[in-house]
């Protein structure tokens, strides 16, 4: 790890580029002989499909680490971006396809037996969807609307692929676009569920003007009691519990080509009420933004960032990297899905499968 902390003067890294292409200003004949070791290990690293900071992330992937291609479109096709929603009952992983370039309905899903990826057909259909989850039998999807549809949270049957709406309002105020889902049963005793809401949609011109803030929502699925839980956030975006749902993880992605956004996840704890407290910083990107968020029975958080896949431990050490520049063309991976000892990495225009040495979910 000493060398992501202390490298010899003169060196320079762009910010949308990996740590394994920092590099030094000097020319090499002027370099000391501790740079150019450097220099040599960082170089080796740029050819790597994974960087580990720890033996235990060793052992998470194995020596020789099995990774497939499930399928692959055009560039230009982003139908992998977002979801990750595992449904037990079918064995099949549902995701959602980019907004960008085109706003679109695209829900797909793929079958973790046979590989076959499908575009489902739902009833009505869920506009401009982005975070997916599955809940006591149904797959809880966000919908970013447009701008004469508010964004909302739709619950749709797996089975027969209808789709109903959950929430769209706080007191007849427009959502904005809901970005990312979760789900607690453990908490004050009820059925929760928890998403994040920022002015994504209004942000990225496809959306109307906001009429609420950029909230986090705790949903009563009892009693139907919206609650704005966390409201000081720049772009809420990606949501989890550990399982135990004792930590809550919440990742602010306002970018800047410049360095200076929000690429935080945060960590709460609850109090009594199940209310988040003692905001705290659990981690921080060093390229793009935390994205899609997966805490495993260990209690590592996953988190989908401009770099890959990065894997911390419950304190926020980062113990490696699971590398997006060879699975997409942009390197950046939104979200994924943990299903046992697979992971499912949505890497936008292709789907891939990595198989870990054990089951971690």
């Amino acid at each position: 790890m000493s060398l992501t902390s202390r490298l010899e003067s003169n060196f320079i890294r762009e910010y949308n580029e990996t740590f394994s292409f920092t590099d030094f200003i000097s020319p090499s004949n002027a370099l000391s002989s501790c740079a150019h070791s450097q220099q040599a290990e960082l170089f080796v690293s740029r050819m790597a499909s994974f960087i580990s900071y720890s033996s235990e992330f060793n052992s998470l992937i194995g020596y020789k680490p099995e990774i497939k291609l499930i399928a692959s479109r055009p560039v230009s096709v982003p139908f992998a971006h977002e979801g990750g929603a595992f449904v037990p009952t079918t064995n099949e992983v549902w995701f959602t396809a980019n907004q960008l370039p085109i706003q679109n309905t695209n829900v797909s899903r793929v079958n973790l037996e046979t590989n076959q990826i499908e575009l489902l057909s739902i009833q009505p259909s869920i506009i401009t969807p982005n975070g997916a989850n599955y809940f006591d039998d149904s797959v809880y999807i966000c919908s970013q609307g447009n701008q004469t549809t508010s964004g909302g949270i739709y619950a749709v049957n797996p089975t027969t692929l209808v789709s109903r709406l959950v929430v769209n309002s706080w007191f007849g105020l427009r959502l904005n676009s809901p970005n990312d889902v979760t789900f607690t049963r453990k908490i004050g005793g009820g059925k929760y569920m928890w998403f994040t809401d920022p002015q994504v949609a209004y942000m990225q011109d496809f959306g109307s003007s906001p009429q609420l803030g950029s909230y986090v929502y705790r949903f009563d699925l009892t009693t139907s009691e919206l609650r704005p839980v966390i409201t000081d956030l720049v772009v809420p975006n990606g949501i989890a519990f550990d399982l135990n749902e004792t930590t809550l993880y919440v990742s602010d992605t306002a970018p800047s080509s410049y360095g200076h956004g929000t690429f935080m996840v945060y960590a709460y704890d609850l109090n009594k009420h199940g209310l988040p407290i003692n905001r705290h910083v659990f981690s921080v990107s060093s390229a793009g933004i935390p994205d899609g968020i997966k805490v495993d029975k260990m209690g590592r958080v996953w988190t989908g960032e401009g770099d890959g896949i990065n894997v911390r431990d419950h304190h926020g050490t980062l113990l490696g990297v699971i590398l997006g520049r060879d699975l997409c063309q942009s390197g950046v991976i939104s979200n994924f899905a943990i299903v046992g000892n697979l992971v499912i990495i949505l890497a936008q225009e292709k789907v891939w499968q990595l198989k870990l040495t054990t089951s971690v979910l």
